[in-house]
């Protein structure tokens, strides 16, 4: 009877395994009709038939100097590290849940002592317990020992693929939890690049406002002169003085920018404020930039956003699923065996002190299919929500790439345009101040021509900081700097 009813218990399992497994191995997918279909062109209107992936961070940055700072901010940002931990979260979260489809096995060891009472049931019950017929190994001890080692089981059979699809979710957000961590890595580097460039062009700033401080000191000096030989008037010299204190305010408060630049790259790196080195502006633009080439629009399953947002939808299909799961019955089996006896001698004498139990049963909600439901209902909702954000972070991110590339191109066009305005306002500066000297000329002309030459100057520089800035966003929004294992 009992080896009957261990072939039945095994026969059970064996089936409840094989429909577990054939229920529940394959992960939930997004269809044709989730998927956002992206044009089926570049950036640039060309077909895209290849699958072009961009340079890492280590390969876009050709400046030693800011492959250095990069490496240490990833080691050192306290926000980035703060990523990597949620990601080991959700890695224990997965680690749980792979859990729940293994049997519960649990190990118990246990020793005890009784005595009962002469005027009780138990008491009684013993004491005529032991008749003189029974062994006297046999014979229940005053006071009562029980001593018991043994294993137990328990396994819910995942009939209905509950317990995988919560595998599934935890799978799928542990992913999204890998992706976000590379949208923050891609930021961290993304944010100190632009802080670093920045602070390059703040020392081109610096170097033009000098020159022109130069310059209007040397033309205070001559128009004192001149008013000295009658040839100006005060009016002149006390413009050239106003010229030149305007152009030490400004340097005062480009300095200031510096700094506030200077500690923030610092406070990136996750260090204390210190003298940050950086290559020269002149360099910066004799820099090779990645990315010329046309913009394949399929590079967007690259970025990390996109990804996360992609995983999410999934982890959100695995909930509803096992929401439904949760109307069908489970079966859940048990199990457990060891040794029992009041006698130490006796303890693992088998099989006179072998122990054990089968069980096996079905449970179905009958009361509580009206939570079941609820549950049920708002898994569907939030699987709608996520397909929402889903395609909302995809055509916000295809938007993005456009827009930036477009910005790209706008800009070199307008730094080759204002390089040739630089020069013409430099030629009319010389002009000018050649005239200014022989009195042909009077001085607004000069101040005139200054005042234009510096204003093309320092646009000159913010336009080739902003294209570099462009560039490095346009890297970023590419999937750049995020890392792909």
């Amino acid at each position: 009877m009992k080896s009957m009813c261990i072939k039945r218990f095994k026969y059970i399992a064996t089936l409840a395994c094989v429909w577990a497994f054939m229920t529940g191995c394959k992960a939930p997918e997004l269809t044709g009709g989730e998927r956002l279909a992206l044009p089926e062109s570049d950036i640039m209107g060309a077909s895209d038939t290849s699958f072009v992936r961009p340079v890492d961070w280590d390969a876009f940055f050709q400046d030693t100097i800011l492959r250095g700072y990069v490496e240490t901010a990833l080691a050192n940002n306290h926000s980035f590290r703060q990523s990597m931990e949620r990601v080991a979260m959700s890695r224990a979260a997965l680690t749980r849940a792979k859990g729940l489809r293994l049997p519960e096995v649990d190990l118990s060891v246990g020793a005890s002592a009784t005595r009962f009472g002469e005027y009780t049931m138990d008491g009684v019950g013993n004491s005529e317990t032991n008749v003189p017929s029974l062994a006297a190994d046999k014979h229940i001890p005053d006071p009562y020992k029980d001593l018991a080692i043994g294993l137990s089981l328990r396994w819910e059979a995942d009939i209905w693929g509950r317990l995988s699809r919560q595998k599934q979710a935890a799978a799928a957000r542990w992913m999204a939890s890998v992706e976000a961590t590379r949208l923050a890595r891609s930021i961290l580097i993304a944010d100190l690049a632009i802080r670093y460039y920045e602070l390059v062009s703040l020392d081109k700033r610096e170097e033009v406002l000098r020159g022109a401080l130069a310059s209007a000191r040397e033309a205070y000096d001559l128009t004192r002169e001149l008013k000295k030989e009658g040839a100006e008037t005060q009016l002149a010299v006390d413009q050239f003085y106003a010229r030149a204190l305007s152009l030490e305010s400004k340097l005062l408060e480009n300095e200031q920018l510096a700094g506030e630049t200077e500690r923030a790259i610092a406070c990136l790196l996750g260090v204390f404020p210190f003298e940050v080195r950086r290559m020269t502006f002149d360099q910066l633009r004799r820099l090779p930039v990645p990315l010329e080439e046309g913009v394949p629009a399929n590079l967007l399953t690259l970025r990390p956003d996109v990804r996360a947002a992609e995983m999410e939808l999934v982890a959100s299909k695995a909930d509803a699923l096992a929401a439904r799961a949760a109307f069908y019955p489970s079966l859940v089996l048990g199990a457990s065996g060891g040794f029992n006896a009041f006698n130490v001698g006796k303890w693992f004498q088998a099989p006179a002190s072998l122990v054990y139990d089968l069980a096996a049963g079905i449970t179905a909600p009958i009361f509580r299919r009206g939570e079941i439901r609820a549950m049920w209902e708002e898994a569907k909702a939030s699987q709608r929500a996520a397909l929402s954000r889903y395609h909302e972070t995809a055509l916000a991110a295809y938007t993005e790439v456009l827009d930036l590339y477009r910005a790209t191109q706008t800009q070199a066009a307008r730094i080759r345009l204002k390089e040739e305005e630089s020069l013409a306002h430099r030629r009319s500066v010389e002009n000018a101040s050649e005239m200014f000297r022989l009195t042909y000329v009077g001085f607004l002309e000069v101040l005139s021509a200054e005042e234009r030459y510096l204003d093309s100057e320092l646009e000159y520089v913010d336009i080739v900081n902003d294209f570099c800035q462009k560039k490095i966003l346009l890297f970023r929004a590419l999937g750049g700097g995020s890392g792909w294992e």
